[in-house]
């Protein structure tokens, strides 16, 4: 999401970047639209430690990026640039946020803060799924910390949650502006805070050339997603589990169908009834064809990734509540809404037996697409930002 803001941004103003690294080497990812002000150094483990003493009511994530040696080339930065916005990426790097609003008090905030983090920690904690809540920060943790994500992440959940929440409520009075990526999010944080301006920005939905869509012959009931990001994790042992169930219920089926996941793969996941392709080159091919998107979502926040890509292609979509929250879509008519496993179940047993419910896949899918571009098109989203940028 920092990306499509960065894009963005490009087209209202001259954009450069500042990005947390540990070498000159991320230099070579910095993407074309934006110039590279400064890499700002992580803080080491004693300076982390230190940050936790220090400062117990930030949240632990807060510690990893708070660095004395990144404030001052962010003091520096902004010193040599005169910028008239700076856009902060998640709700993590509030203490810089904290600083610069002190040092440099009229410079416009901007929070691109993605999703409610705290109500993501609830979902898990509710749902008793919390697989690798640590993801890409494990790496970043001291020893004993990362033992403790992974040993006990129950815990870290239940201690980062309400310190969590409490910096979303804080965040609220320091910027001036917060971009979610849920509308709906958007507006509960809008509602229960006075002080920024607090908008919704989803993904940008692109017009792509619509691909060939036959599913009265043959089904292919595929996922996207990283297999260690805990709520992609816990979906497909879901659908695993679905997929056993079918094979059980119906050992010849009347209509062949398979099962297919794209991405990043977890080994730990034994997935025994789902193909793991892991990338695919085209993205578009995969999603075409007689391929339905099964995403069974139960934990997760913001509008989510794998339900714009089936959009875009105006796939067919399975999914649930949670997997459609933040987009303009209606059960039945955009999206096929099933919960729990013996919902899903019947839902893809239905496809699978039914001549009649195939055959309204593709009316479905291009449905959804035509209900979704609307709020988050080019043209809406770059207004948008706009607004958040003041500009």
């Amino acid at each position: 999401m920092i990306d499509q803001t960065l894009r963005l941004a490009a087209e209202v103003g001259e954009v450069h970047l500042l990005a947390f690294a540990s070498s000159e080497a991320s230099r070579s990812a910095v993407p074309g639209h934006v110039k590279l002000a400064a890499v700002l150094p992580m803080p080491g483990s004693l300076e982390v430690a230190v940050n936790v003493v220090t400062n117990p009511l930030s949240p632990l994530q807060c510690q990893l990026f708070n660095s004395r040696a990144a404030r001052r080339e962010l003091d520096a930065a902004i010193r040599r640039l005169s910028p008239d916005v700076v856009i902060i990426d998640m709700v993590r790097l509030y203490p810089l946020a904290a600083h610069v609003r002190r040092a440099f008090p009229r410079v416009r905030l901007v929070l691109d803060m993605d999703d409610l983090l705290s109500v993501r920690y609830a979902r898990m904690l509710k749902n008793r799924k919390q697989g690798a809540i640590s993801g890409t920060f494990e790496k970043k943790l001291p020893g004993p910390m990362r033992m403790l994500a992974r040993a006990l992440p129950r815990v870290l959940l239940h201690v980062e949650r309400p310190l969590i929440a409490r910096l979303e409520r804080k965040a609220a009075l320091l910027f001036d502006a917060i971009l979610l990526v849920s509308p709906t999010e958007a507006g509960a944080l809008a509602k229960a805070n006075s002080g920024a301006l607090v908008l919704g920005f989803p993904p940008v939905i692109e017009q792509r050339p619509a691909p060939a869509r036959n599913h009265a012959a043959s089904l292919r009931f595929v996922f996207i997603g990283n297999a260690n990001y805990a709520p992609n994790a816990e979906a497909l042992a879901l659908l695993d589990r679905v997929a056993a169930s079918l094979k059980q219920r119906m050992p010849a089926p009347p209509t062949p169908y398979r099962f297919e996941t794209a991405g990043v793969a977890n080994p730990a996941l034994k997935l025994e009834n789902i193909a793991t392709l892991g990338f695919v080159d085209d993205l578009g091919v995969f999603l075409s064809g007689d391929a339905v998107l099964v995403a069974p979502i139960l934990t997760g926040t913001g509008v989510k990734t794998k339900i714009v890509d089936a959009l875009e292609y105006a796939t067919p979509i399975v999914t649930t509540d949670i997997g459609a929250e933040g987009l303009p879509l209606t059960p039945g008519d955009h999206f096929i809404r099933v919960e729990g496993d013996e919902g899903l179940r019947e839902a893809l047993e239905r496809l699978v037996e039914d001549a009649s419910a195939r055959a309204d896949l593709a009316r479905m899918g291009q449905a959804a697409l035509d209900a979704a571009y609307g709020g988050a098109n080019h043209g809406q989203l770059l207004s948008v930002l706009k607004r958040a940028l003041g500009v």
